[in-house]
């Protein structure tokens, strides 16, 4: 019997386990692959393995495939001594849900065998997939989706693919764009609407989309595909916006649709689990309907972002051994790895505008930074928001480094600071830091 039983070996789930074993619980983990989920094996740590090669020029791009897999095999590894210390059973299965009431029941198919396993809590950590888009013939092996695309080798290691269209115009879709059109293929996006990057800042769309325009990447708006044929070794894409019916030639389409929580396979629909196609119901705890049954990170359908999920984990584990942590998710950061960075944690203009509130704005481009200058990437800038009281509620930075500069923001954000505190706080010199102090003080002004 088990104190703990952990379904799912992603971001939040091993988290989760390290955490219940260091509490001294009895915990095991079930994953059906690999360790590490889709932010690890196909996802974050993939993408940045080429992020860093191919924008920041940190490695040769000839030999960025065998350094992606080598990376992702070093944090496989990792994950699986943390496991090892913190006295965690890992079983490699397919798990299937078969009882939530006072003894929590998961069946784990093992090659041809079923071992179940008892536990007094369950929590639910299994993640999400690209939604599946529908059209004719989207199963052909030259069209892609999001959550996957980043270990198809002829993307990435070959000179086999020259042009590609991408459809969506979010996180995955924009950090595909720029990576592909560094390593010198066609690329279109295809978007569903005229936006870009939905949950960014005005300020943010705008400027990306005139830096998109000068790397001359192709954007068509509004776009719907209808069907895809193969001929010959490209493809056609057919497709409606609003100059009418359009056809995009490609060798690959890569689908960057929304991710969805995975609510199917693993007996959820067995049980008495509120959910819906939106995702597991849980309240700020990360419980579920059922006493003991926790469900967190993307399968909540909440905001789906692997640091989100280890720090949903910590709030199911706390609220287990009897803490009452749960996750501020008006101070979580997001970043995009483009061209340059873009990174947010906060409120948007246009979401105080829509709230109706009293805002105060303040601005510093790197153009004027020293540290950026010296590195010759001085593009974007860093905005700050304030509300009427001068409390800080949002910062957007676009520009070198924005991933990094961002924490100091989420922090301010999370201690409920003013802006004059956080820029009164003595920034170094030089350092790209100097613009986001520069954009507080500029509040004032």
């Amino acid at each position: 019997m088990y104190d703990v039983i952990v379904l799912g070996g992603g971001p939040g789930g091993y988290k989760a386990a390290e955490l219940s074993g260091k509490a001294g619980l009895k915990t095991v983990l079930i994953e059906k692959e690999h360790l590490g989920g889709m932010c690890l094996n196909r996802g974050c740590i993939p993408t940045k393995a080429y992020y860093s090669d191919i924008i920041g020029k940190r490695g040769a791009v000839e030999n960025m495939w065998d350094k992606k897999n080598q990376v992702v095999e070093t944090l496989r590894g990792g994950i699986s001594q943390l496991m090892k210390l913190n006295n965690v059973d890992v079983i490699y299965g397919e798990g299937t849900i078969v009882d939530t009431n006072d003894i929590k029941k998961v069946e784990v198919k093992v090659g041809q065998d079923i071992k179940e396993v008892r536990g007094k809590n369950l929590i639910i950590a299994v993640g999400s997939i690209c939604r599946q888009m529908d059209f004719e013939n989207n199963d052909l092996d030259e069209i892609i989706t999001g959550d996957y695309g980043v270990n198809r080798e002829d993307l990435w290691n070959s000179d086999e693919v020259k042009s590609v269209a991408i459809a969506g115009a979010g996180v995955i879709a924009i950090e595909f764009a720029f990576m592909l059109k560094a390593l010198g293929k066609d690329v279109t996006i295809l978007k569903h609407s005229d936006q870009i990057l939905r949950k960014c800042d005005i300020d943010i769309k705008k400027k990306l989309k005139s830096i998109i325009r000068r790397n001359k990447i192709n954007t068509i708006d509004y776009f719907e595909i209808e069907k895809v044929e193969k001929i010959d070794d490209s493809l056609v894409v057919y497709g409606n916006s609003k100059k009418g019916p359009q056809e995009v030639k490609c060798e690959r389409l890569i689908l960057c649709s929304s991710l969805v929580p995975i609510v199917d396979g693993y007996g959820l629909e067995n049980t008495d689990i509120e959910y819906s196609e939106q995702g597991i119901k849980v309240n700020e705890f990360m419980r579920t309907n059922k006493d003991g049954v926790y469900a967190i990170g993307d399968v909540t359908g909440g905001m789906m972002l692997a640091h989100v999920a280890e720090y949903e984990a910590m709030a199911a584990i706390d609220n287990i051994i009897g803490k009452d942590y749960t996750v501020d998710y008006k101070s979580v950061p997001a970043c995009v790895f483009a061209e340059p960075e873009i990174a947010y944690v906060g409120i948007t203009e246009q979401e105080a505008e829509g709230k109706g509130m009293k805002i105060q704005i303040g601005k510093s481009h790197f153009m004027s930074n020293g540290m950026a200058l010296a590195m010759n990437d001085t593009t974007g800038f860093v905005k700050v928001i304030a509300d009427e009281n001068g409390k800080l509620i949002g910062t957007h930075i676009m520009g070198p480094e924005a991933s990094a500069l961002i924490s100091e923001a989420a922090l301010g954000i999370y201690a409920g600071l003013t802006v004059e505190q956080v820029a009164k706080c003595v920034h170094p010199h030089p350092t790209l830091s100097e613009c986001f102090k520069d954009a507080l003080f500029n509040v004032h002004q």
